[in-house]
């Protein structure tokens, strides 16, 4: 009988010790739900998701506002969105990989690898640049996809694929943002030339070892090469650039993006869930993906990339945030209709994403105080 005593009190403990998780669960998720609401009311903000995966790799993801406003077609975990720069990740994972078998070297000339192609030289800086200045973002070159007439182009062409020349020639004879090596500019033009080392040295399409090396391995099978204007299950897109984008107010009609997107290619070039975005930012900075000083390398601010960009840093791929939740590493990323975050807080080992079906929920909120209180309150006891 006393046995049995202690058998009872044991079952009830255990069931009260569950209620009580999931009520502190439950009280959380509608602390977040209400918060994520509340900003998209205060900011007019279309819609936005947000995914989180612990240490213990347990994950949650959550949609709040609209896809369609017009349609009222409500934004769904399941919707895919373009995350822009975020994409310059899965290329310098690629190079990150090749250094490591030591088929690329940081240190060596861009222009070595291609003795051949004699229009590079028309880009600024070219004989200085070394590989290892195109992930820091030191090689002084002007951001190709800033130019008026690329937009122009666009305009007139939608579905115009684009070469690695295409791109790179409305630079051509421009003056250098600053000396090669000497200072840091954020330039996607550094991304472009690291697809095409990429290709040369592999011998192989970007997006196929994208798929090969990163994609299919880790079972992201929502995450999408931005090769046409029809990507699935596309949310629509609400933007308010200004004209010499000439973006339309829903940059996504019928499932349809009013570009093709292949002009970003390794500048971005990507669009997935915010659930794979937070399955994507978790093996990238956890050291799944290549050796831990290579790892180091992205996490690490460069010698020219201290206090870059609202007092964070830069490392090779990486930004360097100071967190509400200690250091943190991520990358920010913006298309026209879309802006997106992802982060890592190694103290707490906590991945985390946030995408909004807009373009200018960067410019009326910010999006890393955003993400840290969502954090926040998912973490709260």
């Amino acid at each position: 009988m006393k046995n049995l005593n202690y058998c009872s009190l044991g079952i009830l403990l255990c069931l009260f010790i569950n209620t009580s998780i999931f009520a502190q669960k439950t009280k959380r998720h509608k602390q977040l739900l209400e918060t994520l609401n509340k900003t998209l009311a205060e900011n007019n903000i279309p819609g936005l998701c947000f995914s989180i995966i612990y240490e213990n790799g347990t994950s949650e993801d959550y949609a709040a506002g609209f896809s369609d406003i017009e349609n009222k077609i409500p934004l769904s975990k399941t919707n895919t969105l373009f995350s822009g720069s975020i994409g310059k990740t899965y290329a310098a994972a690629l190079i990150m990989q090749l250094v490591d078998k030591g088929t690329v070297n940081l240190k060596e000339k861009y222009t070595s690898y291609f003795p051949e192609v004699v229009w590079l030289h028309k880009l600024p800086n070219m004989k200085d640049i070394t590989v290892e200045m195109l992930l820091q973002h030191t090689s002084g070159l002007p951001r190709y996809v800033l130019k008026t007439e690329v937009w122009k182009t666009l305009h007139k062409n939608p579905n115009k694929i684009w070469t690695y020349k295409d791109r790179l020639s409305f630079i051509f004879g421009d003056d250098p943002v600053h000396e090669a090596g000497k200072s840091w500019s954020y330039s996607d033009t550094n991304y472009i030339l690291l697809g095409m080392l990429i290709e040369k040295v592999t011998s192989n399409n970007y997006y196929d070892m994208v798929k090969s090396k990163l994609l299919n391995p880790h079972e992201l099978s929502n995450t999408h090469p931005s090769l046409t204007r029809s990507i699935p299950n596309l949310a629509t897109g609400y933007s308010k650039l200004p004209e010499t984008f000439y973006a339309p107010r829903k940059t996504v009609e019928n499932g349809e993006y009013f570009i093709n997107p292949q002009l970003e290619w390794t500048g971005g070039g990507m669009a997935s869930t915010t659930s794979d975005l937070a399955k994507w930012v978790k093996l990238y900075y956890e050291g799944s993906l290549f050796s831990k000083s290579t790892l180091k390398h992205i996490t690490t601010p460069n010698p020219n990339g201290t206090n870059v960009e609202n007092k964070s840093s830069y490392g090779m791929g990486s930004f360097i945030y100071e967190s509400k939740l200690g250091q943190a590493y991520g990358h920010t990323g913006f298309m026209p209709g879309f802006n997106s975050i992802f982060i890592y807080y190694p103290g707490k080992k906590i991945a985390a994403a946030l995408q909004f079906n807009c373009d200018y929920a960067s410019s009326v909120l910010s999006m890393n105080d955003l993400i840290d209180n969502l954090v926040l309150i998912t973490i709260k006891e």
